[in-house]
């Protein structure tokens, strides 16, 4: 795959995702209605892939856009995780998926990268009942 074509799954992966409204209790709920959006999308991707002794990919869209999904904690702890997977060689852009307040940031630019790879944030709506 090219680059161009890394960064049209990787604009389809961030258009696509927050187009749904999520019903989930806890990540791992969460993780079952994103795989479910992704493969009705046609996508192809790994749902928690090993990538090492510290790492867990929640989701691995090859050539290497990894996708981590965060329902509970603070931005600074996420973004730390967010940094050491865009430091891989096998990563060529990261996506923080979140439900959470601080993932409407408007401080990030939308050409925002880590280690020189793209990093984007998307925010998910959960049911409301």
């Amino acid at each position: 795959m090219s680059d161009g074509q890394a960064a049209l799954l990787l604009r389809a992966v961030t258009t696509l995702l927050p187009r749904f409204t999520y019903r989930f209790g806890d990540e791992v709920a969460l993780h079952k209605g994103m795989a479910q959006v992704m493969t009705e999308a046609g996508l192809e991707f790994e749902h928690e892939r090993v990538a090492g002794p510290k790492d867990r990919f929640d989701f691995y869209l090859p050539p290497g856009i990894v996708i981590e999904a965060k329902v509970k904690g603070s931005l600074s702890p996420a973004l730390a995780q967010c940094d050491r997977y865009a430091a891989r060689d096998d990563v060529l852009a990261v996506v923080l998926v979140t439900t959470r307040q601080w993932g409407r940031t408007r401080a990030l630019k939308a050409d925002a990268a880590l280690h020189g790879k793209p990093f984007r944030i998307v925010t998910l709506r959960g049911a409301s009942f």
